[in-house]
């Protein structure tokens, strides 16, 4: 190590130098990883004072990195600290977007309206600097997560690269030196290299939609240039009537270098979901042919570092364009730009690794093109993990060969994208603009339907859930679901007749039920017919058309009403005796009687007194006559009758005295 670098606290507060720190190791890749890694040993002052998780390092370039880090590692007695760093842009990843950031769906918004959201989102600690003019762009579902988050859609949608300075992010359509003076020549600073191109992903023919299935068919034909309609007319003389293109598709420059006989053009599709206009999606179109039109180069090299002997040498950078020139290895005079690079800036006898790509033609003419990082690395701003092209392009081919062999179920006609059994082909799914058709008779009826109307189907199995409401029906004639609970009869849910609420509170206004009713209370309410056993009524009504049986007991507790209120009738109370005697209590309406009618005997048998109060207490004599008291004479109340019979007999008994007392003064006398 020829010199140490300043490592500060987390509020970026100088703490002092490491000097003990070595192989310090530094990785960057374009819109992606920037990271630094050095070891130290546990014994040093600079791992015991020093070093602090989450505190910062600053490398010679002067940007500071986050501890974030710290692997132990024994090998024998020797203890040493290995400390990964990222770059402070990725404290990005730490802030999370306010809600009012959001943006659910916007249109034609320029990009500094999102970067200035991200810096908003950070209260003035990062800011960006836009370098370069870019279009607009439609923007949907944006930042709903962390200010990195956003920053990554922000770069993918635009197309950008980002080259930040700390806290200050400079945002260009390309970073780093396209004019770069640097050459790696074998025999001067190519150390070793490995180098490849690959044509696996080749596209002389590029299809193109957007949201909805939508193409930029039924345009002008004005929105192409003229070698573009030309080559269109070449291949199809039907791809422009009437001066509207009938075709969503572009053709390559390239197109004649890679046809071969029986396969005039290599296809390929692009589908941009998030675009509405046919001009974005032609853009979108013109950059992705450009980047598939021609075989992918990639090389690796490890060269020497002369700029660490020799300060007029240049030094490599991120994103630099550069020469390779190795005629053994095919290189002669090849431009290319570094997406990689590697680097030990203190070590002297280290050299960088650097990986560099380029879009290239086999016979020498070079194209100078954007990194196709679909194809080489797929690791943007959020992650630190890494696919190599190959990888990638081994699944790639997979990819097309599952696809290809698809091609007997999955067909395109004028209906849509037909999806066909290969069991039976008259079952099949249609995929149209209008919705989904499942068909068992091949597409001449639907068995079920999809459409922006509603789903269509003789039948849905399975189970329904987490709905907010559930409507069937039309008008009040409807049966409805929500988070009151079940309601029929009426489209306003307390109006509904019947209801069936969350605490399993029930209102209908008719019901009809069978089976049993248990521990239940009825108020206020009519029961017509049926059986009740060992209920609790109250305040209700019985009607029945037929007899009502009490086969037991009846209690009742205050008062017993016989007829109804205002109703004018007779009313009868019935005593059943098998014999042919009948007793009966009985209300005559007419006349306002009670009559207590007793089949033989009516005894009223008080404990004590009785009392009996009225105008006049009349017994009426039968067959036996009328008394109160013992059937015995000389134990009963007489009745009137019985006492005018006394009486009568007093008066003879009065006159026969008369009489005696006449003969006894006769006696004397004599």
């Amino acid at each position: 190590m020829t010199e140490h670098f300043n490592v500060y606290d987390k509020n970026r507060q100088i703490v002092g130098h490491l000097v003990s720190a070595y192989e310090v190791t530094r990785l960057r890749r374009i819109n992606s990883e920037d990271a630094l890694t050095f070891l130290v040993p546990m014994a040093s002052d600079d791992y015991r004072d020093k070093i602090q998780v989450k505190g910062h390092v600053m490398d010679e370039r002067g940007q500071y990195y986050v501890i974030n880090s710290r692997k132990r590692i024994r090998d024998g007695l020797k203890l040493t600290a290995q400390i990964s760093c990222q770059h402070v842009m990725f404290k990005l990843g730490d802030i999370r977007m306010p809600y009012a950031s959001y943006i659910d769906e916007a249109y034609g918004i320029p990009i500094s309206t999102l970067l200035d959201k991200i810096a908003g989102a950070s209260n003035g600690l990062f800011s960006f600097v836009i370098e370069d003019s870019f279009d607009l762009f439609d923007v949907k579902n944006w930042g709903n997560g962390t200010a990195l988050q956003a920053l990554n859609d922000t770069v993918n949608l635009y197309g950008v690269e980002i080259e930040p300075d700390n806290f200050v992010i400079h945002v260009r359509k390309k970073i780093g030196d396209a004019n770069s003076a640097l050459q790696y020549r074998i025999g001067k600073n190519i150390v070793s290299s490995d180098y490849q191109d690959d044509g696996t992903a080749l596209v002389t023919r590029l299809y193109a939609t957007m949201k909805d299935g939508r193409t930029w068919i039924g345009q002008p034909a004005s929105i192409l240039t003229a070698d573009e309609q030309a080559r269109l007319l070449a291949a199809n003389p039907g791809a422009i009537v009437g001066g509207l293109l009938t075709v969503n598709y572009l053709i390559s420059q390239y197109a004649p270098v890679w046809a071969s006989t029986g396969l005039p053009y290599l296809d390929g599709e692009i589908t941009e979901q998030n675009i509405t206009e046919p001009a974005e999606l032609l853009t979108k179109a013109r950059a992705a042919l450009a980047k598939m039109e021609q075989p992918v180069l990639e090389m690796t090299l490890q060269q020497a570092d002369l700029y660490k002997l020799d300060e007029s040498e240049p030094r490599p950078d991120l994103g630099d364009t550069v020469t390779c020139v190795d005629p053994d290895l095919e290189l002669d005079h090849v431009t290319a730009r570094i997406i990689e690079l590697t680097e030990y800036p203190y070590s002297r006898d280290r050299h960088a690794q650097i990986t560099i790509v380029n879009v290239m033609r086999k016979d020498g003419a070079q194209i100078a093109a954007d990194l196709n990082r679909a194809k080489q690395i797929i690791n943007d701003v959020t992650s630190g993990g890494r696919i190599r092209a190959a990888a990638f392009e081994e699944f790639a081919r997979l990819a097309v060969t599952d696809v290809n062999a698809s091609k007997t179920e999955i067909k395109y006609d004028t209906r849509g994208i037909i999806l066909q059994s290969k069991a039976d082909a008259n079952d099949l799914v249609a995929l149209t603009s209008n919705g989904i058709i499942v068909s068992t008779d091949g597409g001449a009826t639907a068995r079920t339907a999809i459409t922006a109307a509603g789903v269509a189907a003789e039948q849905v199995i399975g189970q329904f859930g987490n709905f907010v409401s559930m409507l069937i029906g039309s008008g009040n004639n409807v049966v409805q679901i929500n988070p009151n609970g079940i309601a029929a009869g009426h489209a306003t849910f307390e109006s509904a007749p019947f209801r069936a609420y969350m605490n399993g509170h029930i209102v209908a206004r008719d019901i009809e039920l069978t089976g049993r009713i248990d521990n239940s209370e009825m108020y206020s309410s009519v029961i017509n017919a049926g059986t009740i056993n060992g209920a609790t009524i109250n305040g209700g009504s019985i009607n029945a058309g037929t007899d009502i049986n009490v086969t037991r007991n009846a209690r009742i507790g205050d008062t017993l009403f016989m007829g109804l209120a205002g109703a004018v009738n007779d009313r009868r109370i019935e005593f059943v005796d098998p014999s042919i005697y009948e007793a009966y209590v009985e209300f005559t309406a007419a006349i306002s009687q009670l009559k207590i009618r007793s089949g033989n005997d009516l005894r009223i048998d008080a404990g004590l007194d009785l009392f009996l109060k009225g105008d006049r207490i009349i017994l009426q004599p039968g067959s036996g006559g009328a008394y109160i008291g013992s059937v015995t004479p000389g134990n009963r109340i007489v009745v009137g009758s019985e006492i005018d019979y006394v009486n009568l007999r007093l008066d003879n008994l009065g006159t026969s005295l008369l009489l005696l007392a006449g003969r006894v003064a006769a006696l004397e006398s004599a």
